[in-house]
């Protein structure tokens, strides 16, 4: 008995999951504030959070911003 190898190779992408939400969230990086924006799939309204919090607290002008999605990976060509 033989054993053969076949390697077959194709290009494929990534991008965001057709029923996927990209989501925003936010949180104030000054020490001791623990002032955190809930996951929001509107960046307009989750920047104004951040600017809102920014202006009721004076000192709280930085912020860690992450966007997050599911990804799929899709099969574009063989070769």
């Amino acid at each position: 008995m033989t054993v053969r190898a076949r390697y077959r190779f194709a290009v494929h992408g990534i991008g965001t999951a057709p029923r996927s939400r990209l989501l925003m969230t936010a949180r104030c990086l000054t020490p001791d504030c623990a002032w955190t924006l809930a996951p929001t799939d509107d960046e307009d309204a989750g920047n104004a959070a951040c600017l809102t919090h920014a202006g009721l607290n004076p000192g709280h002008d930085e912020y860690a911003r992450g966007w997050s999605d599911v990804a799929q990976v899709r099969r574009l060509e063989a070769l």
